[in-house]
């Protein structure tokens, strides 16, 4: 009898030992899987965050010295962050009418480049052809792109297909490319 007793001893000692190391591995599951959602959820406000700032100007009018912030921006975090780390830089292109080409001397600057048929890339023209009109002082032409307006036509975001370039999706969700058309100005 009373090895049989000792035996119920050490089976509920077992029993409560092993009731014990579930309890902590199933409490160590829970955590770990709070702090997964809680990190997946700072992502995701990161990249809200991030998209926030260039789809503010996602509408119908755009000025031309807020294409020119625009830009800025986006080089900004092209520089800022790297492509090695999973970044895909932002690219920011524009369509305008051809009379409304800033006439610049051809000593001063090259033409920037044309990406995707008619389109310019932005951040390009303002490196390029603005600051080129701030070295010859030409205030007027400056002036006349501030008062364009543009359209946004397109966002991309790297995790969609792009039918323009053929990437396929791979990324978070963020801002990859916003194309904009210059309009006429809305009355």
């Amino acid at each position: 009898m009373e090895n049989a007793t000792k035996a119920l001893i050490i089976a509920g000692g077992m029993l409560l030992a092993m009731l014990i190391v579930g309890l902590l591995v199933w409490g160590y599951n829970n955590l770990s899987n709070f702090r997964t959602t809680q990190v997946e959820a700072e992502a995701v406000e990161q990249i809200t965050e991030f998209n926030s700032v260039f789809e503010a100007y996602n509408r119908r009018s755009v000025r031309g010295y807020q294409m020119i912030s625009l830009a800025n921006l986006a080089r900004d975090y092209n520089t800022r962050y790297r492509e090695e780390d999973g970044y895909t830089p932002v690219e920011i292109i524009m369509k305008m009418d051809t009379g409304s080409h800033l006439p610049l001397s051809t000593e001063t600057t090259e033409q920037p480049k044309m990406v995707y048929g008619d389109y310019y890339d932005m951040i390009q023209y303002v490196e390029v052809i603005y600051e080129a009109m701030k070295k010859e002082g030409s205030s007027n032409n400056r002036n006349m792109f501030k008062e364009m307006y543009f359209e946004c036509t397109a966002v991309i975001y790297d995790n969609e297909y792009d039918s323009r370039t053929g990437n396929n999706p791979n990324g978070l969700g963020r801002v990859r490319r916003m194309e904009f058309e210059q309009v006429q100005p809305i009355s």
